[in-house]
């Protein structure tokens, strides 16, 4: 039996000059418990085993073992194709085809994106793990991507976010619009842009994004703010482009969304008391809803100008257009020849207005008959974006970004004779 010491203290005689002083000294007091745990410490996982159930000098793989690994592994792989091939060949989806140009093309047929299954119209440079893969599954809040159901499963489960990071700037019954600075949000703002690649073919800038704002635009219900769709633009204040890319994801298009984001992104240029043009050269798509955004605005420009007889007293000119719709000349002189309102004299070579309102009256009601929905320029609580003195040296005094790719066309001809390229305003295309 194990004796216990006495934690009793101990008279000591301790002489010292002289003197005698009475001192209590306290011997150390070890408790059974306590020496049982330190014994403990040295043996394996802290006592609860034995040595002989301790010793793994058995679970150590042998090369029968690994070979049994790798032909389960080769099994589950097999297994997990035949899958998906049934999936496919159920669903009548076309097998995409390797491509033989490169090996690390992008095998990305369609997203996961908020219960929906879209199509992808374009290849993304999405990580190669992530590319090899038939379908991504994409967060619609964080737009973080996943290349598994039951991964984007979890994320969904554990995610925080219900709405783009960034401040709200503008809201009306159930739609949102908030402002993203790429330097804050530069994760959200790098996978806004390769959700954008895979719907824009002329998209060419991805990474780089801390020199640009995003405005994303959200349909609100009690679940949260839901992506609809974005449109960028440079932070410079001396750029002239008050779009850089814009999209609309295919399941909000017909709706009416495309054009809000182009009024939104020419209200903000207004407010900035500027004019803005977006980024050229536009898609196929871009420069159908631009011109057709640029002949509606004149419509009700001139619906509000004109008085009963289709007369303005003051008079009227591109410039003063210009100033007040936020569209360059250039885009003004387009839209009206649009509405072949823009008539030249023979005689004396000058150009004059020739507005014909019962035309712009059928344009604005046709456009309205549709339901789309309408920006309310008094629901934006903005002000402009002012740049700090560094990052305005770097940005003002650096060259044009440039996130659209040119033309096919407009490359052979910069590579034929450079100085041949020039676009309306007389400077080279990028």
């Amino acid at each position: 039996m194990l004796r216990l010491k006495s934690s009793r203290p101990r008279l000591v005689t301790v002489e010292k000059r002289s003197r005698t002083s009475l001192v209590l000294k306290f011997e150390p007091f070890y408790s059974f418990f306590d020496k049982e745990t330190d014994d403990a410490k040295g043996k394996p996982y802290g006592g609860i085993l034995n040595e002989a159930e301790a010793d793994t000098s058995k679970t150590l793989p042998t090369p029968d073992d690994r070979k049994r690994f790798d032909q389960a592994k080769q099994k589950a792989e097999d297994e997990w194709r035949a899958r998906v091939l049934a999936m496919q060949a159920e669903a009548e989806v076309p097998i995409r085809k390797p491509k033989k140009a490169s090996e690390n093309a992008s095998q990305i047929e369609c997203i996961e994106f908020g219960g929906w299954e879209i199509d992808t119209w374009y290849a993304a440079p999405y990580p190669a793990e992530y590319s090899r893969n038939r379908v991504l599954y994409i967060c619609e809040f964080c737009l973080k991507y996943m290349n598994s159901d039951y991964v984007a499963w979890r994320h969904k489960l554990k995610c925080a976010a219900k709405h783009p990071p960034g401040d709200e700037i503008y809201r009306h019954e159930s739609v949102s619009i908030f402002e993203v600075d790429g330097r804050k949000h530069p994760v959200y703002c790098q996978n806004l842009c390769l959700l954008a690649k895979l719907f824009l073919g002329s998209k060419t800038l991805y990474y780089d994004v801390e020199p640009f704002l995003f405005y994303i635009l959200c349909e609100y219900d009690e679940r949260g703010y839901h992506f609809v769709g974005y449109f960028s633009k440079e932070k410079r204040a001396s750029s002239q482009n008050n779009v850089s890319c814009i999209l609309t994801l295919p399941i909000h298009q017909r709706k009416g969304y495309g054009n809000l984001l182009i009024d939104f992104s020419y209200l903000l240029t207004k407010t900035e008391q500027k004019t803005g043009s977006p980024e050229k050269p536009l898609s196929d798509m871009g420069l159908v809803s631009y011109r057709n955004y640029w002949r509606l605005e004149l419509c009700r420009y001139f619906l509000e100008l004109m008085d009963g007889d289709g007369h303005k007293k003051d008079g009227l000119s591109v410039k003063q257009i210009s100033e007040d719709t936020g569209m360059t000349a250039d885009d003004v002189v387009s839209a009206l020849e649009g509405l072949r309102a823009l008539v030249r004299d023979p005689q004396t070579q000058l150009y004059a207005f020739r507005v014909d309102l019962d035309y712009c009256r059928q344009y604005v009601t046709k456009w309205e008959s549709k339901g789309y929905v309408r920006l309310k320029p008094e629901a934006l609580a903005w002000t402009p974006y002012v740049m700090g003195r560094s990052n305005a040296v770097n940005f003002e005094l650096g060259p044009p970004i440039s996130t659209i790719a040119p033309r096919e066309d407009d490359e052979t001809k910069v590579h034929e004779d450079p100085a041949s390229v020039v676009d309306r305003e007389g400077c080279t295309r990028r």
